[in-house]
């Protein structure tokens, strides 16, 4: 009897065993899957960091040459880029728990991309007239901003309205990798969250859709569709 009942814990030893070296093994190939896909996944936000990176240089070799058709053609269509990069970027955090670091060096190359982009864009105004209006955005985390989701949420709905007219720039004011981060909220004297500075003019706290749309459509030389009824500035 005392064999038979050794033989069975030999059993349920051998197969538990089995079981724990399965998961093992397959939870090895799970993460070494997750692994490669999120290092195939930052090598092309690399190569599109780098492409918007020349792609700046070209469009600021335009604006030296007064080519402004070419310019605002590029323009537009690499802000469209810069957008579509966002969500991927968006994306990647969600994929890339494990790689946090990683995550950061995008995130440094993506804010440094947006401050280019922000300045070519006065340039691109200064050079071509284009009737646009520049937006930047600060935000913090839920516990020092809960209203920073409802206030994106707005800025979401007046790009959709006003399309190319308006160019949004985003700022995570907790990323403090990069010193440009900290320069920005001295210069506007962000204190509170969310911050929404238009043309230069900081509103601290949040701003509705009303109240922002008389914002920015006080600074438009002809007046959007949008902006019927709200062209008086806050």
């Amino acid at each position: 009897m005392r064999t038979i009942y050794k033989r069975r814990y030999v059993a349920a030893g051998v197969i538990t065993l089995a079981v724990f070296v399965l998961g093992l093994m397959t939870g090895l190939l799970v993460e070494g899957k997750r692994v490669d896909y999120i290092e195939s996944t930052s090598r092309r936000q690399n190569l599109e960091f780098s492409s918007l990176q020349l792609q700046y240089a070209f469009i600021d070799q335009l604006s030296q040459e007064k080519n402004c058709k070419a310019v605002q053609s590029t323009f537009e269509r690499n802000i469209n880029n810069l957008e579509s990069t966002r969500i991927r970027l968006e994306n990647f955090n969600r994929d890339a728990a494990m790689h946090k670091e990683e995550f950061a060096v995008l995130t440094n190359e993506y804010i440094l991309a947006q401050i280019r982009y922000w300045l070519l864009a006065e340039r691109t105004r200064e050079l071509c007239g284009s009737d646009m209006v520049n937006v930047l955005y600060f935000f913090s985390d839920n516990d020092a901003c809960p209203t920073c989701d409802e206030q994106a949420f707005v800025l979401t709905y007046l790009k959709k309205r006003l399309k190319d007219r308006l160019l949004v720039f985003s700022f995570d004011s907790n990323f403090d990798k990069e010193p440009m981060i900290s320069l920005l909220t001295s210069t506007y004297n962000v204190t509170v969250y969310p911050t929404v500075v238009v043309e230069g003019v900081p509103y601290y706290g949040f701003v509705g859709k009303g109240s922002l749309l008389r914002a920015i459509c006080g600074h438009y030389k002809e007046p959007d569709e949008a902006c019927e009824g709200y062209m008086g500035r806050i």
